[in-house]
C-alpha cells in the first residue's frame, strides 16, 4: 500500500524475510525496506507535510517533512516517533499510549471481557492521538491505520459465526465485534466529517480481508512423514525446541491462564527455547521445509534445485489435501507466476492456500503426527485473513462507482496524482481513474525514477531481532 510495489521488487513476503538466496538466515521486516520508496517520500521530497500513524513495521521512525509513527512490530517506549519528543506528547494526550494489544497473548486466555475492554480503550487512544496529530501538526497527507479490528476479528470471530467450530452461543460476546466496529465507527465518522469540514478526500482501505478458521493442516508434520524434510540432531535443546516446545506451550498458556502475572517469566523462557524459522532443519539432506512462521497461507523454500523434487512437493501435496475427506481445494503458487523484480529468488519457492484460507496453515511443531486437526491453529486466532479488502472513497471529484476493481497497490499512485506528482515507474500500480467525477482527472503523467523524486537519507536497520519476533508472537503472526 505505501510503495505501490510488488514483493518482487520490495523483499518483502511477511514478517520474516531473507536477505540473500545464497541464505536461509532470515531478518525481521523493518523501516529500511520502506525508507525512499513510499508515496511518502515522494511526497515529503516536494516540500508537502506528511503525516504516518502507526504504520506497521515501520521501525525505526526516519526523518521526513512531517511526522511518523511506528506501529506494529515496535516497542513500547519513546523511540517511535519522528521527531522523538512526539513520543512524550502523544504520551501525554492519551494518558500513555499504546502500540499494540497483544491479543494471542496467554494472559487472555479465557478472558475475553478484558480483551474487549482493552480493544476499546485503545481504540480511544487511538482516536485521542489522531485528533492531537490533526490539530497540532496539520500535515498535507495524513494516513493512520486503526488496528483494533484486525485483533478482534482474530480473537472473537468464534462468537460471531454461528457455524464456527468453536462457537459458544448464549455469552454476551456474541455481540463484541459489532460493538467494536460501532466504536470505531465513532472515530471513523470524526475523522470524515473533518475531511468534509475541510474539502479533503478520505480513502478508508484495508489491507485484507477477514473469515473464519475451522480447521488446521500441519505442514512440517506433512513435510516429515513425506521424507522431504530431516532434522539436524536430537539434542535435548534441539528436541526443547522442537519436539517438546508445544508441551511446555500448553502447560505456560495453562499456567498464564491462572496467575496472569507470571506471563513476563513464561516469556523468557520460551524465549530461551525457541528460535529461527528454520530450526533443526539439515539443509543438506532436505529436500524442503516451511519456515515456522505464518499461520494463514502455507510457504515452503526447496532444498533441493531439481526440478524434478519441486514436481514430486507439489504433487504429494495436493494429492494429501484432496485425500482428506473434509478439505476441498487447494491452490498451490509459485512465485515467478506471482511477482516481478530482482527480489523474486527470495520468496518462498511453493506458496498454498486451502479452502480459501478457512483452513489455515501451520507450520508449527506439534504433540502428534495429524496432518488435519478440527479447530484453528489456537484459539486466539479463530479469525484470519482472506484476500479481500475495501476501498472506499469520498471528498471533492470522487464519483460513484459499485463496480470499482481496485489492488492495494493502486493506492500509493492514486495519493501522488492527487497532489499533481508524478508516478514513479517503480510502482507496479495504477492511479484509481475510475473513482473520480468526469473532467475531474486528467489523465496519468508519465512515469520517472523513484531515484530523481527523493533524497537519500540515512540508512537505518534494525538491532531487535528477538525482541521483535517477541512482539509478533504475541499477536500470533509468528
Amino acid at each position: 500500500m505505501a510503495t505501490g510495489q510488488n514483493p518482487g521488487k520490495t523483499g518483502v513476503f511477511y514478517f520474516l524475510n531473507r536477505e540473500s538466496s545464497d541464505s536461509f538466515e532470515f531478518k525481521t521486516l523493518g523501516s529500511d525496506k520502506f525508507k525512499q520508496s513510499s508515496y511518502w517520500d515522494v511526497l515529503s521530497a516536494s516540500n508537502q507535510s506528511v503525516g504516518v500513524f502507526n504504520f506497521p513495521m515501520l521501525y525505526p521512525p526516519y526523518e521526513i517533512n512531517g511526522f511518523m509513527v511506528s506501529g506494529l512490530g515496535s516497542p513500547e517506549d519513546d523511540t517511535i516517533t519522528y521527531p522523538n519528543d512526539l513520543a512524550g506528547e502523544l504520551n501525554d494526550v492519551t494518558d500513555g499510549y499504546q502500540v499494540k494489544i497483544p491479543y494471542a497473548d496467554p494472559k487472555y486466555d479465557d478472558r475475553p471481557a478484558v480483551l474487549e475492554a482493552d480493544l476499546l480503550n485503545i481504540v480511544g487512544k487511538r482516536e485521542a492521538a489522531i485528533t492531537y496529530l490533526l490539530d497540532e501538526k496539520d500535515p498535507d497527507t495524513f494516513f493512520g491505520v486503526i488496528s483494533a479490528t484486525d485483533w478482534a476479528q482474530h480473537y472473537f470471530w468464534r462468537y460471531h459465526d454461528e457455524d464456527h467450530v468453536l462457537h459458544e452461543s448464549g455469552t454476551e460476546f456474541e455481540e463484541t465485534l459489532t460493538r467494536v466496529w460501532k466504536r470505531v465507527d465513532e472515530t471513523v465518522g470524526k475523522i470524515a466529517q473533518r475531511a468534509e469540514a475541510e474539502d479533503a478526500q478520505l480513502f478508508l482501505v484495508s489491507d485484507h480481508g477477514f473469515g473464519p478458521v475451522n480447521r488446521t493442516f500441519r505442514s512440517n508434520n506433512w513435510l516429515r512423514q513425506e521424507s522431504f524434510v530431516q532434522e539436524s540432531d536430537d539434542s535435548f535443546l534441539t528436541k526443547a525446541r522442537t519436539e517438546y516446545f508445544p508441551y511446555l506451550r500448553k502447560i505456560g498458556e495453562g499456567v498464564v491462564s491462572v496467575v496472569p502475572q507470571l506471563n513476563d517469566f513464561a516469556k523468557s523462557v520460551g524465549k530461551s527455547i525457541q528460535k529461527d524459522p528454520g530450526e533443526n532443519v539439515d539443509f543438506d539432506t532436505s529436500i524442503a521445509f516451511a519456515p515456522r512462521q505464518n499461520l494463514t497461507c502455507g510457504m515452503i523454500y526447496m532444498l533441493s534445485d531439481r526440478e524434478g523434487d519441486k514436481r514430486e512437493v507439489i504433487s504429494k501435496l495436493k494429492q494429501s489435501v484432496e485425500a482428506d475427506p473434509v478439505a476441498e481445494e487447494i491452490q498451490i503458487y509459485e512465485p515467478e507466476n506471482l511477482y516481478k523484480g530482482p527480489k523474486t529468488d527470495l520468496a518462498p519457492d511453493l506458496l498454498f492456500e486451502i479452502d480459501d484460507f478457512e483452513c489455515a496453515v501451520d507450520p508449527r511443531s506439534t504433540t502428534g503426527d495429524a496432518l488435519f486437526s478440527t479447530g484453528p491453529p489456537s484459539r486466539a486466532r479463530n479469525g484470519g485473513h482472506n484476500r479481500d479488502g475495501i476501498f472506499i472513497a469520498s471528498g471533492p471529484g470522487i464519483g460513484s462507482d459499485s463496480d470499482l476493481d481496485a489492488r492495494i497497490y493502486d493506492i500509493a499512485p492514486t495519493v501522488l496524482h492527487l497532489h499533481d506528482q508524478p508516478i514513479p515507474e517503480e510502482m507496479d500500480g495504477g492511479v484509481l481513474f475510475d473513482i473520480f467525477e468526469s473532467g475531474y482527472s486528467d489523465g496519468e503523467r508519465e512515469r520517472v525514477p523513484m531515484e530523481t523524486l527523493v533524497k537519500e537519507g540515512k540508512n537505518v536497520e534494525r538491532d531487535d531481532d528477538e525482541e521483535i519476533q517477541q512482539r509478533l508472537e504475541d499477536l500470533g503472526y509468528i
